[in-house]
């Protein structure tokens, strides 16, 4: 069965000033700064989990069929929605941990043989790169020290707020630190989206890697995919990407063992993108294979996805 691929109805907007979400996070950051610089990083959890607490009463995740869906992955509770606050939160000390003193975590990569063979092959790949807490740095860290060139595909708002304060003070402080281990930030320009699209092409001839984030924040086609009772829309534009360079689409989920501390990047084997009748038929099939690979992820460290409040009820019409 089968879920119709939608046009995203593009809409002009000024951008605010400043926000509530602007205060919200100046008010953290001296507490992410401490949190960062004094206690061990075995403790960064349980700190966040604190500042959660603080917060007050959590809203619910879902309802009706996305309430079974969580509950199938062991969310249940107002504790779980906390503790994907806290994953968050804790990102958030990293970030500023990296910015304020450096940050040496111990971190896996799993799938090299996927990068190396894309490599030898001479045209780069592009790396989907699942919406996880902990995604964003880590991942970075792990290609850079494999000696691996990867290009990020970002949003002119890229941090941690959207309005022109957080873009030109606040923001910075993240793309700051990725681009430490980023080989350079492709930032999409909405007024010339293709743009972005003919340089990550460009990139990909000269044999480097992309890496796009799943979300549905940019992209004029969007498409759902179904996880458990539910659905998730994300954005087409990397198995679009893949399909017109010509080049391996490899999924990326990053994951922490919070017995051990230690983060594990996997990038796992190419989306098969040929033997379809038309687009349509290719970036359904791809955005599906690329839910269906979240699940053993998603089983294994729940707390750690950043899209369960962005899952809608299961309707293929």
């Amino acid at each position: 069965m089968e879920f119709k691929i939608r046009r995203r109805r593009r809409t002009s907007h000024s951008r605010k000033t400043f926000t509530s979400e602007d205060l919200q996070f100046l008010l953290q950051l001296p507490v992410f700064a401490i949190v960062s610089l004094l206690a061990p990083e075995k403790r960064w959890q349980a700190a966040c989990m604190t500042i959660e607490r603080l917060k007050g009463a959590s809203s619910s995740l879902g309802d009706g069929c996305v309430r079974q869906t969580l509950a199938s992955f062991g969310l249940t509770g107002a504790d779980d929605q906390r503790r994907i606050g806290a994953m968050r939160s804790e990102h958030h000390v990293q970030i500023v941990r990296e910015r304020l003193a450096g940050w040496k975590p111990d971190i896996e990569l799993r799938g090299r043989q996927q990068l190396d063979a894309a490599r030898n092959a001479g045209h780069g790949a592009v790396l989907w790169i699942a919406h996880f807490s902990f995604n964003a740095l880590a991942a970075k860290m792990a290609f850079a020290g494999a000696g691996l060139e990867v290009f990020h595909v970002s949003r002119p708002e890229h941090g941690f707020t959207k309005s022109r304060f957080g873009i030109r003070f606040l923001n910075p402080i993240r793309t700051g630190a990725e681009l430490k281990y980023a080989a350079g930030r492709i930032v999409i320009d909405r007024a010339n989206p293709a743009a972005s699209m003919h340089e990550a092409r460009r990139l990909l001839r000269a044999n480097k890697f992309v890496s796009i984030t799943a979300g549905a924040w940019e992209g004029e086609l969007l498409v759902k995919a179904r996880i458990g009772q539910s659905a998730i829309e994300l954005s087409s534009g990397a198995p679009r990407l893949a399909k017109i360079a010509g080049t391996p689409l490899l999924p990326v989920f990053v994951v922490r063992d919070d017995s051990t501390g230690k983060f594990r990047v996997t990038v796992d084997r190419p989306i098969d993108l040929d033997g379809h009748r038309d687009r349509a038929e290719l970036l359904q099939s791809a955005t599906q294979e690329f839910a269906d690979r979240h699940l053993p992820f998603l089983a294994a460290c729940p707390h750690q996805w950043r899209d369960w409040e962005k899952l809608t009820a299961f309707n293929p019409h």
